[in-house]
Formats: structure tokens, C-alpha cells, sequence
């Protein structure tokens, strides 16, 4: 078996407590990152810092944030090549120029039904069929209020075992 690079087990656990993530070890001990990764989930009774807690110390210590999608655009004529393809009549919820939602122009959103809410309105088709557009089918409901009622449907439907 080859000679291990890596100090005892104590010293990677010592220096990762004291805040050093695995590339500034890996630094010191001039060795692989995914070296000191791995030993340190092998470590008995270590506990790795989550990704949240990693961030936040990394913040304290002044590091600075890693963006990997920093600095990368496309040109524009290569996102004009990929996007016109899908574009208009080539784009699968093409409806030859009309409107899939025409119950939109059938009702106002002026305040939810149920606790007169006057933001994050939407619409809901009272008998759940959505190609039954006529006004009487429709019902302004807030975004929180729809999602409730839904929730008691779908309990609703699963004790009466017909989904």
C-alpha cells in the first residue's frame, strides 16, 4: 500500500475545526482536495459543517462568495439559434396566436371570495373542468385560499377512495 500524504487523522480534524475548509487544508498539506474531502468523512466522530454553515463561515471570514455562472454569457447569436426554434408556431403551447386562457378576459380580479384578499389573486373553475369557461363557473380566490381549497378537495377525493 502506498505511503499515505496525509497527516494523522487528529491534525485534518484539528485544522477543519478551527474553521479551514477542505481546498485551505488541502492548500497546507500541498495535497488533492478530494483527498482531505474524503479522509475527512472518514474521521470518526467528526461532524462536517452543512452547506449553510459553510457559507456563513466563509461570509464571517471575509471569503469571498464562489459563482460559477459569474462572467459566462452566450453571444447573441447563439441563444437567437437555440431559442428560434421554439418560437411562435414551433413552441408546443402554440394555439395559432389566440389565447389558451380566455377566462381571463370573462373576470375581474378585484378581491378574493373567501377572505376578500386584494393581492396575489388568481381564478378558480368552481366545477374543476377548465374548459368550462362561463362566468358562473368562475371564482376569484387569493393565492393562499385556492391552495387550501384544493388541499380539501384532494383529502376529500382520498377518503371517499375515487383517486
Amino acid at each position: 500500500m502506498p505511503k499515505r500524504k496525509l497527516p494523522p487523522n487528529e491534525i485534518i480534524a484539528n485544522l477543519y475545526n478551527n474553521g479551514l475548509n477542505s481546498r485551505e487544508i488541502a492548500e497546507r498539506l500541498n495535497v488533492n482536495v478530494n483527498t482531505v474531502a474524503s479522509s475527512l468523512k472518514r474521521i470518526p466522530g467528526l461532524v462536517l459543517r452543512s452547506n449553510s454553515e459553510a457559507q456563513r463561515l466563509s461570509f464571517e471570514k471575509g471569503r469571498p462568495p464562489i459563482k460559477y455562472w459569474e462572467g459566462k454569457k452566450q453571444p447573441k447569436e447563439m441563444v437567437e439559434k437555440r431559442i428560434s426554434k421554439i418560437r411562435g408556431e414551433n413552441h408546443y403551447l402554440w394555439n395559432g396566436g389566440k389565447s389558451r386562457r380566455r377566462y381571463r378576459d370573462v373576470i375581474k380580479k378585484e378581491h378574493c371570495a373567501k377572505c376578500n384578499a386584494r393581492t396575489n389573486l388568481g381564478i378558480h373553475h368552481i366545477d374543476l373542468d377548465h374548459y368550462n369557461d362561463e362566468p358562473g363557473n368562475l371564482q376569484v380566490l387569493c393565492v393562499s385560499c385556492h391552495i387550501t381549497l384544493h388541499k380539501l378537495l384532494y383529502w376529500e377525493a382520498k377518503r371517499n377512495k375515487t383517486i
